[in-house]
């Protein structure tokens, strides 16, 4: 389209012909930017040739009106004119180039004919493309309000909990992480391999802590960003009176907002970081000889007889 529109610009003005004459050169020029050129050389008895503004070639003229119109080349600008205000076509997805010009009042969806004869619309109830403007139109507001009442607040309180729950849960990790550094720097450098076991343990605590709170943080912080994407979407196409455009994007708004709907929200009990850590007191080691120092376990890990007094952790 850009190429033709090149061909069909005036040399002189830039814009598409308007009422175009040829020169005996072959070039084109629109009426009105000629009729500047030759004011100039207007007289009653005698008038100059002027030089072609493209190829500088003179030409003999006994005014604008002598000057041949184009009329091929004034219609194929007015078709042109005409292309560039047809309104988008959609084409269905599953028919290839077919045009969505029905719309299905059973899932309220635009079809081709195509898929309301042999596809899966077959024997679906249709209306005209006006009819289903109006009333998908009316239903946009109420489908809206919906979309601006989901329970966004719910979300965010329990996202700022669950943040908060995992900040806890990793402090406590790291603290208890601290206490038993503190613990194995006062032996000797031979309890240093067992003090990098038991540390390890406890990164592995921390795993266990962000892979049981970060993919429901995640999910939560993904749905509020496609709320707010599909609340972008319904004010874009909002007040928009073209049946096709506004009914492609309902049907988008709609999928959208089944996404949001089907979300669920974590319980409290999810929510709560008390069922997985729990209290830790360094002191159960006190009576651990060096001779049984292999028996030393993480607070975290399950009671078994290689254990010495180890507290029984809940991973979720």
């Amino acid at each position: 389209m850009e190429l033709l529109e090149e061909d069909l610009t005036c040399p002189i003005c830039c814009c598409l012909f308007e009422d175009p004459r040829v020169l005996p050169c072959s070039h084109n020029f629109c009426k009105k930017c000629l009729e500047s050129i030759l004011e100039g050389s207007r007289s009653p008895s005698w008038r100059p040739p002027f030089r072609c503004p493209t190829c500088r070639k003179e030409t003999y003229h006994s005014g604008i009106n002598s000057l041949q119109t184009n009329y091929s080349l004034r219609g194929i600008v007015e078709k042109y004119h005409k292309i560039k205000l047809t309104p988008k076509m959609y084409l269905c997805k599953t028919h290839g180039d077919q045009p969505l010009n029905i719309f299905c009042s059973t899932d309220l969806r635009l079809i081709c004919g195509f898929c309301a004869t042999m596809g899966e619309h077959k024997g679906h109830k249709f209306c005209a493309l006006r009819d289903a403007y109006l009333r998908e139109k009316a239903a946009f507001e109420a489908l809206f309000r919906v979309l601006e009442d989901w329970r966004s607040a719910d979300v965010l309180s329990c996202l700022e909990c669950l943040e908060t729950s995992k900040k806890k849960a990793l402090h406590l990790v790291s603290s208890d992480a601290e206490k038993a550094t503190h613990y194995f720097d006062k032996l000797m450098r031979t309890l240093e391999q067992k003090k990098n076991e038991i540390l390890s343990d406890f990164e592995t605590l921390k795993l266990a802590v962000m892979q049981t709170y970060d993919p429901e943080i995640n999910k939560l912080c993904t749905v509020l960003e496609e709320q707010k994407r599909a609340l972008s979407i319904a004010e874009s196409f909002r007040d928009q009176s073209d049946p096709l455009f506004f009914l492609q994007q309902m049907q988008e708004l709609r999928e959208k907002l089944g996404i949001i709907r089907d979300t669920t929200l974590p319980s409290r009990a999810d929510m709560d970081v008390s069922p997985l850590m729990r209290s830790f007191d360094i002191r159960q080691w006190d009576s651990v000889k060096l001779k049984d120092i292999d028996k030393l376990c993480a607070p975290h890990e399950t009671s078994s007889p290689s254990c010495t007094k180890p507290r029984t952790m809940v991973i979720l």
